[in-house]
Protein backbone atom coordinates (compact mmCIF):
# COMPACT_ATOMS: atom_id res chain seq x y z
CA UNK A 1 0.00 0.00 0.00
CA UNK A 2 1.14 3.44 -1.14
CA UNK A 3 1.01 5.97 1.55
CA UNK A 4 0.42 9.20 -0.65
CA UNK A 5 0.27 12.86 0.95
CA UNK A 6 -2.58 14.33 -0.70
CA UNK A 7 -2.58 18.50 0.15
CA UNK A 8 -5.82 20.74 0.56
CA UNK A 9 -6.36 24.02 0.46
CA UNK A 10 -9.26 25.63 0.81
CA UNK A 11 -9.45 29.70 0.37
CA UNK A 12 -11.93 31.96 1.87
CA UNK A 13 -12.30 35.27 0.10
CA UNK A 14 -13.12 38.65 2.07
CA UNK A 15 -16.41 39.56 2.88
CA UNK A 16 -16.57 43.63 3.36
CA UNK A 17 -19.98 45.36 4.28
CA UNK A 18 -20.40 48.57 3.39
CA UNK A 19 -22.52 51.48 5.09
CA UNK A 20 -22.56 54.44 2.71
CA UNK A 21 -23.89 58.02 3.53
CA UNK A 22 -24.01 60.23 0.86
CA UNK A 23 -22.63 63.58 1.25
CA UNK A 24 -25.42 66.27 1.28
CA UNK A 25 -24.75 69.90 0.52
CA UNK A 26 -27.65 72.44 1.19
CA UNK A 27 -27.48 75.65 -0.18
CA UNK A 28 -30.18 78.56 0.84
CA UNK A 29 -30.14 81.33 -1.58
CA UNK A 30 -30.73 84.87 -0.87
CA UNK A 31 -30.90 87.17 -3.72
CA UNK A 32 -29.53 90.65 -3.50
CA UNK A 33 -31.92 93.48 -2.98
CA UNK A 34 -31.76 97.17 -3.78
CA UNK A 35 -33.88 99.43 -2.10
CA UNK A 36 -34.46 102.70 -4.10
CA UNK A 37 -35.85 105.74 -2.98
CA UNK A 38 -36.68 108.46 -5.77
CA UNK A 39 -36.85 111.93 -4.37
CA UNK A 40 -38.51 114.43 -7.05
CA UNK A 41 -36.92 117.57 -7.87
CA UNK A 42 -38.60 120.56 -6.59
CA UNK A 43 -39.58 123.97 -8.64
CA UNK A 44 -40.89 126.62 -6.37
CA UNK A 45 -41.71 129.86 -8.02
CA UNK A 46 -42.88 132.71 -5.89
CA UNK A 47 -43.68 136.14 -6.84
CA UNK A 48 -44.13 138.84 -4.31
CA UNK A 49 -47.03 140.90 -5.17
CA UNK A 50 -46.21 144.28 -7.05
CA UNK A 51 -46.59 148.06 -6.01
CA UNK A 52 -49.88 149.33 -7.82
CA UNK A 53 -49.75 153.30 -6.61
CA UNK A 54 -52.55 155.21 -8.18
CA UNK A 55 -52.13 158.99 -7.93
CA UNK A 56 -55.72 160.97 -8.25
CA UNK A 57 -54.73 164.44 -7.21
CA UNK A 58 -54.31 165.87 -11.00
CA UNK A 59 -57.58 164.32 -12.07
CA UNK A 60 -59.56 165.75 -8.77
CA UNK A 61 -57.95 169.12 -9.78
CA UNK A 62 -59.39 169.06 -13.22
CA UNK A 63 -63.09 168.34 -12.03
CA UNK A 64 -62.29 170.88 -9.28
CA UNK A 65 -61.61 169.75 -6.22
CA UNK A 66 -58.37 170.71 -4.97
CA UNK A 67 -56.26 170.36 -1.44
CA UNK A 68 -56.07 173.16 0.82
CA UNK A 69 -52.52 173.57 -0.14
CA UNK A 70 -53.61 173.59 -3.89
CA UNK A 71 -56.08 175.60 -3.27
CA UNK A 72 -53.88 178.19 -1.44
CA UNK A 73 -51.47 177.96 -4.43
CA UNK A 74 -53.88 178.67 -6.65
CA UNK A 75 -55.35 181.61 -4.73
CA UNK A 76 -51.49 182.58 -4.43
CA UNK A 77 -51.02 181.98 -8.30
CA UNK A 78 -53.82 184.36 -9.09
CA UNK A 79 -53.68 187.09 -6.84
CA UNK A 80 -50.45 187.94 -7.95
CA UNK A 81 -51.48 187.28 -11.59
CA UNK A 82 -54.58 189.60 -10.64
CA UNK A 83 -52.35 192.18 -9.30
CA UNK A 84 -49.42 192.66 -11.66
CA UNK A 85 -52.48 193.23 -13.92
CA UNK A 86 -53.89 195.83 -12.26
CA UNK A 87 -50.64 197.28 -12.25
CA UNK A 88 -50.15 197.00 -15.51
CA UNK A 89 -53.56 198.64 -16.13
CA UNK A 90 -52.82 201.40 -14.09
CA UNK A 91 -49.69 202.37 -15.63
CA UNK A 92 -51.72 202.05 -19.07
CA UNK A 93 -54.48 204.69 -17.83
CA UNK A 94 -51.56 206.46 -16.28
CA UNK A 95 -49.98 206.82 -19.69
CA UNK A 96 -53.42 207.83 -21.11
CA UNK A 97 -53.82 210.32 -18.95
CA UNK A 98 -50.29 211.66 -20.01
CA UNK A 99 -51.29 212.72 -23.54
CA UNK A 100 -54.14 214.40 -21.75
CA UNK A 101 -52.25 217.75 -23.79
CA UNK A 102 -52.77 216.08 -26.94
CA UNK A 103 -56.00 217.79 -28.87
CA UNK A 104 -56.34 215.02 -31.18
CA UNK A 105 -56.81 212.60 -28.18
CA UNK A 106 -59.61 213.10 -25.52
CA UNK A 107 -58.26 210.36 -23.21
CA UNK A 108 -60.71 211.15 -20.23
CA UNK A 109 -63.83 210.59 -22.50
CA UNK A 110 -62.23 207.57 -24.18
CA UNK A 111 -61.43 206.13 -20.43
CA UNK A 112 -65.14 207.02 -19.33
CA UNK A 113 -67.00 205.37 -22.32
CA UNK A 114 -64.77 202.28 -22.03
CA UNK A 115 -65.73 202.06 -18.08
CA UNK A 116 -69.57 201.89 -19.29
CA UNK A 117 -68.99 198.19 -20.75
CA UNK A 118 -68.33 195.62 -19.09
CA UNK A 119 -65.94 192.59 -19.50
CA UNK A 120 -67.73 189.42 -19.90
CA UNK A 121 -66.23 186.36 -18.80
CA UNK A 122 -65.07 183.58 -20.89
CA UNK A 123 -66.01 179.81 -20.59
CA UNK A 124 -63.60 177.32 -21.64
CA UNK A 125 -63.57 173.34 -21.69
CA UNK A 126 -60.54 172.15 -20.00
CA UNK A 127 -59.82 168.58 -20.46
CA UNK A 128 -60.13 165.78 -17.54
CA UNK A 129 -56.63 164.87 -16.14
CA UNK A 130 -56.81 160.88 -16.24
CA UNK A 131 -55.39 159.41 -12.37
CA UNK A 132 -51.99 158.47 -12.98
CA UNK A 133 -51.62 155.01 -12.44
CA UNK A 134 -48.01 153.23 -12.31
CA UNK A 135 -47.51 149.23 -11.62
CA UNK A 136 -44.29 147.90 -10.19
CA UNK A 137 -43.46 144.46 -10.51
CA UNK A 138 -41.89 142.42 -8.18
CA UNK A 139 -39.42 140.02 -9.28
CA UNK A 140 -40.15 136.38 -8.91
CA UNK A 141 -38.43 134.17 -6.81
CA UNK A 142 -37.60 130.49 -8.26
CA UNK A 143 -35.93 127.84 -6.27
CA UNK A 144 -34.67 124.77 -7.49
CA UNK A 145 -34.71 121.94 -5.31
CA UNK A 146 -33.03 118.99 -7.03
CA UNK A 147 -33.84 115.63 -6.80
CA UNK A 148 -31.94 112.56 -5.48
CA UNK A 149 -31.34 109.10 -5.52
CA UNK A 150 -30.70 107.07 -2.80
CA UNK A 151 -30.56 103.43 -2.45
CA UNK A 152 -29.32 100.64 -0.47
CA UNK A 153 -27.65 97.56 -1.95
CA UNK A 154 -28.09 94.29 -0.27
CA UNK A 155 -25.94 92.31 -1.02
CA UNK A 156 -26.76 88.40 -2.43
CA UNK A 157 -25.49 85.73 -0.53
CA UNK A 158 -25.30 81.37 -0.56
CA UNK A 159 -25.89 79.95 2.69
CA UNK A 160 -24.15 76.39 2.52
CA UNK A 161 -24.41 73.63 5.12
CA UNK A 162 -22.30 70.63 3.46
CA UNK A 163 -22.16 67.33 5.10
CA UNK A 164 -19.11 65.56 4.21
CA UNK A 165 -20.55 61.48 3.12
CA UNK A 166 -19.71 58.98 4.80
CA UNK A 167 -18.48 55.49 4.14
CA UNK A 168 -18.20 52.58 6.62
CA UNK A 169 -16.37 49.28 5.92
CA UNK A 170 -17.01 46.45 8.05
CA UNK A 171 -14.79 43.13 7.71
CA UNK A 172 -17.62 40.21 8.17
CA UNK A 173 -14.82 37.75 6.81
CA UNK A 174 -11.30 37.72 6.85
CA UNK A 175 -9.53 36.06 4.39
CA UNK A 176 -8.20 32.74 5.05
CA UNK A 177 -6.22 29.68 3.59
CA UNK A 178 -6.60 26.59 5.16
CA UNK A 179 -3.95 24.01 4.07
CA UNK A 180 -4.38 20.43 5.44
CA UNK A 181 -2.47 17.52 4.14
CA UNK A 182 -4.14 14.33 4.58
CA UNK A 183 -2.43 10.99 4.31
CA UNK A 184 -4.40 9.27 1.16
CA UNK A 185 -3.94 4.95 1.18
CA UNK A 186 -3.86 3.46 -2.00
Amino acid sequence: MLCLLRLSMRSYPIRLEYTIQNAQLNMRKHLPKVEMENIRPQLQISQPAGKLTIDSTEYYHSIGLKTRAALSQENYDRGRKAALEGIAAIVEKGNRLAQISNPSVNAIADMAYESCFETKGELSFEPIVAPSVRYEASPAQIEVIPGKLNYNLVRGRVDADYQPGKVGIRVTQYPRLDISVVDVKV
